[in-house]
Parts: structure tokens; sequence; C-alpha cells
């Protein structure tokens, strides 16, 4: 593994308007699944998401992600909405999505 990795996601909205929280530490998990967490989070450009991210989109419809996300000494914290999620941390927040059920 190249470092610990962790991460925390709260989503809400959507159109039951469920919250659903989650957080991830590579050293507390199974290593294939710490393997791919790592690899998720390697792929995301985390000083471009500074740039990207926003004000949340208006519309209680629409899923809401606040985010930490600690790579190493990397650290990113904001909050991400439909439909204006970044292609490349779409493949995180549903292995993140699918971590919390």
């Amino acid at each position: 593994m190249i470092g610990r990795v962790k991460v925390e996601m709260r989503r809400s909205g959507g159109f039951a308007g469920r919250t659903t929280k989650v957080h991830l530490d590579t050293a507390d998990m199974p290593p294939a699944e710490a393997a791919r967490l790592i690899q998720l989070v390697t792929t995301v450009d985390l000083s471009r998401l500074n740039v990207a991210r926003g004000a949340p989109s208006a519309g209680a419809d629409l899923m809401r992600y606040d985010l930490v996300i600690e790579n190493g000494v990397d650290r990113w914290e904001g909050t991400v909405s439909d439909p204006s999620i970044p292609n490349e941390l779409r493949p995180l927040l549903q292995f993140l999505t699918a971590a919390a059920r």
C-alpha cells in the first residue's frame, strides 16, 4: 500500500431525504478493500477539486456529499452535489455509498 487513506462522507438529499454517513480508514479495512479505496482516492486530483467545488446546488431532491479525504499529507474537505459532481469523483462516491449500507 502507498499509505494510509481516510475518507468521511455524509450524503444527504435525494427523493427520500435520507442521510447516510460513512467513515473509512485503510488501517482498519481488509487488504483488498483498502487497496481499492487507495486506488480510487489516488485517481482524484485533490487540488483540482479545490477549484471545482462550490456552493451546493439548490434543490432538496439533489444528492449532496460532504466529504473529508485524507491521503497521506494531502487533505481535502468540501461539498459536491448533483449535477456538478466531477466525473473523476463519482467512482469514489459509489464505493463510499456501497460501504455505508
